[in-house]
């Protein structure tokens, strides 16, 4: 199990912004892919709480990742799974590590209404710079593409005025995005009303 802090700043690109962006930061780093499972209730619980629990698949490897909000960042909690996931696919209550379950508690969650609602796949490239990490991100979700920056730090003070930054080689004005599993869910929600 490992539980941490996490701090990160995103911004969505277009796909002229990510090809310059690739281009410059990226061109000799191969992506690699991983595609995440969505969890929540029918009413959408963990949405409402602002938090998100997923199951990542990446090269066979299976891990269960709860993620709330903290004073700064999130706290996430991940752990190895052993749950093989499928849309529509029921959790059972006994298949979550007791760290998640107990956070759910916290917030009210029936343990026995949890589905996976969806799944996102990203192609995600990599690149340490300043001590941290940027990240590029294609996902595909619900006949949808869209593409992100994002940047993991260990200080938000230092990390922001950094990824401003590199924004700013790139004529971009930081705006905080919607993360994934929002915006997986208000496509999903847009979707089922129209």
């Amino acid at each position: 199990m490992a539980t941490n802090n996490e701090i990160e700043f995103k911004q969505l690109l277009t796909e002229k912004q990510y090809n310059v962006i690739h281009k410059t930061y990226f061109n000799e780093i191969e992506p690699f892919k991983q595609t995440n499972f969505y969890i929540d209730t029918p009413d959408f619980d963990l949405k409402d709480h602002k938090s998100a629990l997923r199951i990542r698949v990446k090269d066979e490897y299976l891990e269960m990742t709860l993620k709330i909000p903290a004073e700064v960042g999130l706290t996430e909690y991940n752990f190895e799974t052993h749950v093989v996931p499928e849309l529509n696919k029921p959790i059972p209550e006994q298949s979550l590590p007791s760290e998640i379950a107990d956070q759910l508690t916290k917030m009210d969650i029936d343990l026995t209404k949890l589905i996976i609602l969806g799944s996102l796949k990203t192609e995600r490239l990599e690149k340490e710079i300043n001590g941290n990490l940027l990240v590029l991100d294609k996902s595909t979700y619900l006949d949808f593409e869209d593409f992100e920056l994002e940047y993991e730090v260990e200080d938000y003070d230092e990390g922001l005025i950094q990824f401003k930054s590199i924004l700013e080689k790139f004529d971009m004005k930081h705006e905080i995005p919607a993360n994934k599993v929002q915006r997986f869910f208000n496509r999903k929600s847009n979707l089922y009303h129209n």
